[in-house]
């Protein structure tokens, strides 16, 4: 059965009780937690502040998490932050086993300069992944890459770049963005070359003009529903927010930035139109 959950980055201005607090407020089942959630992450990112948050919101267990992504980069030049950034994500692993498991969303990196990927950055994803997997083997953390936006220095963008890595790394499994996606042309082509190996969707509208932006009342989301009803999926939902890419006449929303009730209200309204993919 589909679990709904809603990013912690949608109320990245917040503390972390008063974000747990709204995605329950909102109906969603369980939370994708940044490790990057800001007053989380400057405070150290201590698990013990997760433990004691899902001793408050048991009904979210198993909850997801992102990697580190920001100024991050696996594909780097500069090897201290290729390095760095395969440290992070097992440091996040690491939290995540001791919450109990789940899945965790890592990122492919891209090449430091604005050019087409190279050998290099080939080679910087591979030693990550490797790294990642190593960690993952054995442990209760599901790791799932995701695909990328298009960008001329961006790589696993096509399913075709997908598949190709999930066929080389049998412990690896796949975050669907549906909004990245969308702007390959073909959003379904993910589902149908990788839908054995997705474990969540990123779950949002996404188009030329902005990005992760609601998809409850549009055609998209309905397609979208059909979709996964034909493949019966039964793994994470998540919707990923981002507040900028609301404008002040959509949804008779006021202008950003929107107030905690507002955001809580726009989440609800995703929640409600998905919700009966539960039942999948």
């Amino acid at each position: 059965m589909i679990r709904l959950a809603a990013s912690s980055m949608f109320f990245h201005e917040y503390e972390p009780q008063e974000i747990f607090a709204a995605v329950e407020i909102a109906g969603a089942d369980t939370i994708e937690f940044w490790m990057e959630t800001p007053t989380f992450w400057m405070r150290g990112a201590n698990v013990s502040e997760l433990i004691e948050l899902l001793d408050l919101y048991p009904a979210f267990a198993k909850i997801a998490m992102h990697a580190p992504v920001f100024e991050l980069n696996p594909c780097s030049f500069n090897a201290k932050v290729a390095d760095l950034t395969a440290e992070y994500t097992l440091a996040c692993m690491d939290i995540l086993e001791q919450l109990g498991g789940g899945v965790l969303t890592i990122h492919p990196g891209k090449r430091t300069s604005k050019r087409p990927i190279s050998p290099i950055d080939k080679e910087r994803f591979v030693h990550y992944i490797d790294r990642v997997g190593n960690a993952a083997v054995g442990s209760s953390v599901t790791v799932a890459l995701e695909n990328m936006p298009p960008a001329v220095n961006a790589h696993m963008v096509t399913a075709k770049e997908i598949r190709t890595v999930l066929d080389e790394y049998a412990w690896l499994s796949f975050t669907w963005d549906y909004a990245h996606a969308c702007l390959t042309g073909d959003p379904f082509s993910f589902p149908r070359e990788c839908g054995e190996r997705i474990v969540n969707i990123h779950t949002s509208k996404g188009d030329r003009k902005s990005m992760h932006s609601p998809l409850a009342g549009t055609p998209e989301a309905t397609e979208l529903r059909n979709v996964l009803s034909e493949i019966g999926y039964g793994g994470l939902m998540t919707f990923e927010l981002e507040d900028l890419s609301l404008e002040p006449h959509d949804n008779n929303l006021c202008p950003c930035p929107l107030s905690y009730e507002k955001k809580t209200a726009i989440l609800a309204r995703e929640v409600e139109e998905f919700s009966r993919c539960r039942c999948i």
